[in-house]
Formats: C-alpha cells, sequence, structure tokens
C-alpha cells in the first residue's frame, strides 16, 4: 500500500511585518487603505529547497484582496456557526470567492442553516479583521466546493448603493499551468474556534504543489495537493503564485474545526461560477439545490460523532508517480473488460492514532479476502491514500461490480463501487414518502406540513453506479413551481437519499409533485397533498 501524506516541515519563516497603520476604517471604502500587516506563519517545504524567488507582487499587497467570512446564526441568539476566508474577485461589484462548505446555507436536516454571512475586513494595523459588509450567496457549485458572494449592505446597517464599493481584487490567474514543486503563497484567517490563536488577522504561507487529485464527475485536474497543513480557518482562502495571481481557493476534504486545509481547487473550475455571479440580480439571493449530503458510507452504516472523517473512494485507469507519491488520473466508475489494473485513492483525516484501518474489497458482494488489507493509522490529521490492485495475465480483473469498503476500528466509514465489463441495471427509484426536516441518519423526523419552511422527498434508490447527475422538477396544483439545476451524482450505488423544495415562502396547502430525473432519463415521479 501507498499512502501519501501531506507532509509539514518548519523552517525558518521567510515573511516580512509590514508596518500598518491604525488610522484605516472599513467605511472608507474608497480611500487608498494602508499596507495590511501580513503575518507570516510557517515556511512549507524541505530543508534543502532553494530560496523562494522574489514576489512580484509583495504580500501586504495581496493582503487587501483577503476578507474573513463568518456565518452567523441569530435565531435563538447571535453565535457564529462557521468561519472562514475569502478573497475579493471584483472590488466594484463586491464579489468574494470562497468555499461552499463554509456558505452550505442548509443543515443536514434540511432546515436554514444560518441568517447572515458576515464580512470582516483586514485594517492596516495588524488586528482582528472588522465585521464591516453583509453579503448573500450568489452562486455555488457544491461538486467543486466553490462559492461567490456578493456584499450587499453594511454590518447591521444600511444597504450599499451604487459605486459605493472600491476593493482591492485579486487577479485571476491561469491554474492549468500550474505543476508539482510550483511554489504558491495560501492567505488565510485562522480561526475562531482555535482557543490557542491571539489574533485573527490575516496570514501567509509559503506552500508548494505537490500533486493533482481528480474526480470521475468533473474533467482534469479537480484538486491540487499541497505540502501544507492549515487550520480550518484557511476554508475559502485564496492561493496566489509567485507573481501574485489568483489560481486556486483552498478547501477542506470535509469542513471541521480539528482538520486542516491542505488542497485547493484549481481557479480555472471556478469561471463558470463567477460569470453566473455577474449576471445574478442584485439585491436577490441564490439558493442552491436542497439535497441530502449522505456520509460517504451511506445513510446505513453507523453515525460518527468524533469529527473524523473518511472520504468515498475514487477509481481511476491510469497513474503517475510523482516523488514519492502516485497521483491519479483517468478517473471513472466504469471500466472496460480484461482491465488489467484499477487504481484507487480516498483520503481520511482526524483518525485516532493507530486505529485499525482495513480496505475490504467485494467482487458482486463477495469478500475477497487476497486483495483486502490492513493497516495502523499513522496518526497523521490528514492523509491521501492511493493504491492499485491487479493482475498480470491479459484477461484482466474479473468482469463484475468490484467495491471497496473502508473500515475503521470495527466500523464501516466510506465505500464506493467501480464498474468493469458489465452494464448495470437502470436505476430504480422507490419507496417515496414526503416530509418537513430529516434526522442525521437520513430518514424523514417529521410530516410535510403546511408553513414549513421546505419540503422533502425520500426515497429509496439502486444502479446507480455509473450515474452522473441527478434534477429534479416540482410542481404546486399542477403548475411548475421549481426546477432544480443539474446535480453531479456522488451518493453511490444504493442507499436512501431525499431532495427537496424551498424559497422565500412557506409550503402552502395543496397538491406538490416531483419528477426525478437521472441522467436526463425521468426515474420516478411522487406527489403528496398537504391539507
Amino acid at each position: 500500500m501507498l499512502v501519501l501524506a501531506t507532509v509539514l516541515t518548519a523552517c525558518e519563516a521567510t515573511g516580512e511585518l509590514i508596518p500598518g497603520d491604525e488610522t484605516n476604517s472599513p467605511d472608507a471604502a474608497t480611500a487608498e487603505p494602508p499596507p495590511i500587516l501580513v503575518t507570516p506563519v510557517v515556511t512549507i517545504g524541505t530543508e534543502t529547497e532553494t530560496a523562494t524567488p522574489t514576489p512580484t507582487i509583495p504580500d501586504h499587497e495581496l493582503a487587501r484582496s483577503v476578507l474573513q467570512v463568518r456565518i452567523i446564526d441569530s435565531s435563538t441568539f447571535i453565535r457564529t456557526i462557521r468561519d472562514g476566508t475569502g478573497v475579493v474577485i471584483n472590488g466594484d461589484e463586491g464579489l468574494i470567492l470562497t468555499a461552499f462548505s463554509l456558505v452550505n446555507p442548509y443543515t443536514a436536516s434540511g432546515a436554514r442553516a444560518y441568517s447572515t454571512i458576515a464580512i470582516g475586513v483586514n485594517t492596516g494595523n495588524g488586528g482582528d479583521p472588522t465585521l464591516a459588509y453583509e453579503a448573500v450567496l450568489v452562486a455555488a457549485n457544491s461538486t467543486t466546493d466553490l462559492a461567490v458572494l456578493r456584499l450587499t449592505r453594511e454590518y447591521q446597517g444600511a444597504p450599499l448603493t451604487s459605486g459605493q464599493l472600491s476593493l482591492a481584487s485579486a487577479k485571476l490567474g491561469d491554474a492549468p499551468i500550474i505543476e508539482p514543486g510550483d511554489k504558491l503563497r495560501l492567505f488565510a484567517h485562522l480561526g475562531l474556534a482555535i482557543e490557542s490563536v491571539d489574533s485573527q488577522a490575516v496570514t501567509v504561507t509559503n506552500g508548494t504543489v505537490t500533486g493533482r487529485r481528480g474526480e470521475a464527475a468533473l474533467p482534469n485536474t479537480s484538486r491540487l495537493k499541497l505540502d501544507a497543513r492549515l487550520p480550518y480557518g484557511a476554508t475559502g482562502g485564496p492561493a496566489f503564485d509567485i507573481g501574485g495571481s489568483l489560481v486556486g481557493i483552498l478547501v477542506p476534504e470535509h469542513y471541521n474545526v480539528s482538520s486542516p486545509v491542505s488542497q485547493l481547487r484549481p481557479i480555472q473550475l471556478a469561471d463558470e461560477l463567477i460569470e453566473t455571479a455577474h449576471q445574478f440580480p442584485r439585491g436577490e439571493a441564490f439558493l442552491p439545490p436542497l439535497i441530502a449530503a449522505p456520509p460517504p458510507a451511506g445513510f446505513g452504516a453507523a453515525l460518527i460523532q468524533d469529527g473524523s472523517w473518511v472520504s468515498r473512494p475514487a477509481f481511476a485507469e491510469n497513474a503517475t508517480n510523482v516523488g514519492n507519491q502516485l497521483d491519479l488520473f483517468d478517473y471513472q466508475r466504469g471500466f472496460l473488460s480484461e482491465t488489467q489494473t484499477l487504481y484507487f485513492e480516498y483520503a481520511a483525516q482526524g483518525l485516532a492514532p493507530d486505529a485499525l484501518v482495513e480496505e475490504r474489497w467485494f467482487l458482486n458482494d463477495v469478500l475477497q479476502d487476497s486483495l483486502s488489507s490492513s493497516y495502523p493509522w499513522p496518526g497523521n490529521g490528514f492523509i491521501i491514500v492511493a493504491d492499485q490492485i491487479s493482475v498480470p495475465t491479459a484477461s484482466g480483473l474479473p468482469d463484475g461490480f468490484w467495491r471497496l469498503e473502508i473500515w475503521v476500528d470495527g466500523t464501516r466509514r466510506a465505500t464506493s463501487t467501480a464498474v468493469i465489463g458489465v452494464d448495470p441495471t437502470p436505476p430504480e427509484i422507490t419507496n417515496a414518502t414526503f416530509g418537513a426536516l430529516a434526522s442525521e441518519n437520513g430518514r424523514k423526523l417529521t410530516n410535510a406540513v403546511a408553513g414549513a419552511e421546505q419540503l422533502l422527498m425520500f426515497f429509496d434508490y439502486s444502479a446507480m453506479e455509473l450515474s452522473r447527475s441527478i434534477r429534479w422538477v416540482v410542481f404546486y396544483n399542477g403548475s411548475l413551481r421549481y426546477q432544480s439545476n443539474e446535480v453531479t451524482w456522488l451518493a453511490g450505488d444504493a442507499d436512501r437519499l431525499w431532495i427537496g423544495y424551498t424559497d422565500a415562502n412557506p409550503i402552502e396547502a395543496g397538491t406538490w409533485r416531483f419528477e426525478f430525473f437521472v441522467d436526463s432519463q425521468l426515474r420516478a415521479t411522487n406527489e403528496v397533498i398537504i391539507p
């Protein structure tokens, strides 16, 4: 087994403290701000690496485009439920690029998660950012974990007027030219939940690209691996190249305050979102499709409450060795007969030291002992595991459904299926019911009622191994009420799931009908009458 870990080696910090000026105010949006005091943290790399080239644009200039994002819920009392970082991509329009996992508007139950997206501005005194603005979500993609916000009003104050904003903007770069070994500058706020941190001032870390990752649902490279392990507050933060161009957004494997951030999404994956945000009507907020986020092992597995995470395994046809790492490419879930090698990878974070990790392989539901393996968790905060199964004969791996399950200390934590040489039966959607809220295990918690904020449809699904996307259409009393965007299918081959409908108004009494499509094919039609 090849276990690939992002490695953190502390060297002498090369950043420089930039003197600040405490007279700057976030209200003076049109004034030229003083340099941001940037706190350099650990320089990432090896003891023998060559010196980092002199940046074209200094850190304190890039830091002007970096903001803190705080997600505030005031339904019971005012509290910050998530926090992270964002970067201004259009200062005149007030557009901010960040991570979707930070600003996801829904809870696991399907209800709204928060009331306000507050934006903290870094002043020139090197201290904590000052909450200056409120923003709304205007574009999002849960698959890429990217989102665009728009500033709409002063924090707890008046709406912003046209021409009022003039924020420093990041220059968009060209992520496809980034190669392993390239140096990046990673900007972040450390995170409010870290008790040992005295200041939330913006920090910069020098990092190095160590490899690439991908997904069957996305073309080309979908993640860049870093040797840096940043605190959770880096979620949504920008990665600049040495020249000062924005080349990526820092994203976690799974948002958690106890887990590090050590990957980024290349900036080209945000191109469509940025274009959508420019065209989105001012004064309105975007509501992404309302759908359950099933755990990687499915809703039938045991609930995990300790904050640890194992991602759903991904499969690929090819791989390359980069240093001591295995980089997969040609990600997919369906493979031809006579496939000789099946590459796979998954990520794990926050597991207990020396926990027993098992890789259990099944062919057509029969356990393959000779291919299965186990190892003790090495205790790192975050690791990407990449390996392969193969046969030397020309006939290749037997045709069938190859399921990989990842178990930790006797509990199934993730599962995924690769299909070799066979065509699955068409997907089936059965046993649909309706409700208003979901439980943590994906079951209906409350019935569908008039006045609820959302309407959820629960259903069983099967034969979804090779499905790529879903969408749903909602009718109210025979009239079209809602059409979702296409949603990338990441939920596995068979389980139970829910999708939903919500908007600014409560659910009304009447007849509601959901039509559910898989890869553009209508697979289910179900309705409920709400008295």
